[in-house]
């Protein structure tokens, strides 16, 4: 298990959020286990209420946790993004944000854990649903979030950011990781 804390990105700071951090770590060999931990004044964040879990779209317009995984040679990637809502979204890109056509087979699940001043999201992955990746060679992640405020303003969060203006598909905010065999 590594725990990783995203930073802020400059052009949009929060003094709601005090932390977040993203863990990774795989479950028993065919599946990747996400865990978000946001730490603040969460009565001020917008945090969809909990739904039937479904697949959908567009949910990095409100708080939303997302995992970026590719090999470290290609330009292919996959996208998972995860709303507090349980609702989830799963694409594959063929490059930089270029959209293959891809259906997962097995639904991520999703589990809520929240308190006063945490709130946590924690997130699993079959890595059958992943052939573009090989788990014996190092690929490379991103771990990312979007916090959005009761005043409808967004903060988005990263391992690192490489623009001026937040980008979570830029390969230069992943990390490299070696740890899925």
């Amino acid at each position: 298990m590594i725990k990783y804390r995203l930073a802020c990105h400059p052009a949009t700071p929060s003094s709601l959020v005090s932390q977040l951090t993203a863990t990774i770590s795989e479950l028993t060999g065919d599946s990747i286990q996400l865990s978000y931990q946001v730490t603040g004044d969460l009565n001020r964040l917008l945090i969809p209420k909990q739904q039937t879990p479904n697949a959908s779209d567009n949910l990095w317009q409100h708080t939303c946790f997302e995992f970026f995984i590719a090999q470290a040679e290609g330009e292919n990637y996959y996208e998972f993004n995860f709303s507090p809502s349980t609702l989830w979204a799963a694409y594959a890109f063929d490059s930089y944000r270029v959209r293959r056509e891809w259906a997962i087979n097995e639904a991520p699940s999703i589990n809520i854990n929240q308190t006063q001043n945490h709130y946590q999201l924690d997130a699993v992955i079959n890595l059958a649903d992943l052939p573009l990746v090989n788990k014996k060679e190092a690929c490379l992640i991103g771990l990312t979030a979007v916090v959005e405020t009761q005043q409808n303003e967004h903060s988005y969060w990263a391992l690192k950011h490489p623009e001026t203006q937040p980008n979570f598909h830029h390969r230069d905010g992943y990390i490299l990781y070696s740890t899925l065999a």
